[in-house]
């Protein structure tokens, strides 16, 4: 039997799958692009999906991404899953991934607290996405690598600056840049930086407390919302903290003149972020939103297909015709 794939960290993959993950995501958006429609590659297959909260572009992409490709979705929320930080009643862990598990073929499970998350990969019987948990998102960080690649070309080489609060985009973004030979800065205050055991291997990572030290001369400059839920009654606090760290044209203007502006949304204008920024030219935060329907498509495709290996190969070849051949 073929060894379970799991997401639950960028650490899971290897760099040659970031790299394949990423072409397959963008020679399916391009096939979609001229004929409109995708091949049944996932024909009868289910997606079991997991939130403790509501959900808007992780829901609605891999919704979407599991019915192009002819297979199903099914969501639970937290209470019906009896999991998570909402529910009323839990129930025994186990017993619900191994339920679950035999209902659907690849489980998807967005949950904030990462021990549960962790818990979840390990008992699953099927492939495991992690959607996002406090301390990882890297479905969050494939797409904007994706974004990267359709932006410059490449990702290998690419300067990033992370400016804000050093969350689990900040950590994701990290690992992948790692993994892909790009080079990231994270400019967070001293307090919220990124512990350093989680990033002293990383290759082409630094740490800073400068903000412009961050953007200068970087090809992306990314942002995260400063108060996320788990923090709402540190609001003004936080926002007195980051104040320095906040993206506006004259941050931007430090950086290349073709640099683009990343953030994950939901946004808050005034925030992290000025609607100078975000709605202005440089801003691609629309085009990164639907990268996630993009990457989606593949991660499933990498969970369930045992043919990834010639769905990677033909990404180099004639696609279309491959593509067609496959399904």
């Amino acid at each position: 039997m073929a060894e379970k794939k799991q997401l639950l960290t960028i650490e899971d993959l290897s760099a040659t799958d970031v790299r394949d993950i990423v072409a397959v995501a963008d020679a399916l958006e391009r096939h979609v692009r001229k004929s409109g429609h995708l091949p049944a590659l996932l024909r009868g297959k289910c997606l079991g999906m997991i939130f403790d909260e509501t959900s808007l572009r992780t829901r609605t992409a891999f919704e979407r991404a599991i019915g192009d490709l002819g297979g199903q979705a099914i969501h639970y929320n937290g209470a019906e899953a009896r999991v998570g930080r909402h529910a009323a009643k839990t129930e025994h862990l186990p017993d619900f991934v191994n339920v679950a598990g035999g209902f659907n073929d690849v489980l998807l499970s967005r949950i904030y607290d990462y021990a549960t998350q962790e818990q979840i990969c390990e008992l699953s019987p099927v492939p495991f996405i992690n959607g996002m948990c406090d301390e990882h998102h890297p479905t969050q960080a494939l797409c904007d690598f994706l974004t990267i690649k359709r932006q410059f070309g490449a990702m290998e080489g690419i300067d990033i600056a992370f400016v804000g609060d050093g969350t689990n985009i900040a950590l994701s973004l990290a690992q992948t840049a790692a993994k892909v030979g790009a080079r990231l800065t994270c400019a967070t205050p001293e307090r919220m930086a990124l512990p350093a055991e989680r990033t002293a291997h990383l290759a082409g990572f630094t740490a800073t407390t400068d903000p412009e030290a961050a953007v200068k001369d970087a090809h992306v400059v990314v942002a995260d919302a400063w108060i996320p839920m788990n923090k709402a009654h540190e609001a003004e606090q936080r926002r007195e903290i980051l104040a320095p760290y906040r993206v506006t044209p004259a941050l931007m203007s430090l950086a290349r003149p073709d640099a683009v502006f990343l953030h994950n949304l939901p946004a808050y204008r005034g925030d992290e972020v000025v609607p100078e920024v975000i709605d202005g030219p440089q801003s691609v935060v629309y085009p990164e939103a639907v990268a996630r329907l993009h990457i989606a498509r593949a991660l499933l495709l990498f969970c369930l297909r045992p043919d990834w290996a010639e769905l990677v190969a033909a990404t180099e070849a004639d696609f279309d015709s491959r593509l067609g051949e496959l399904s």
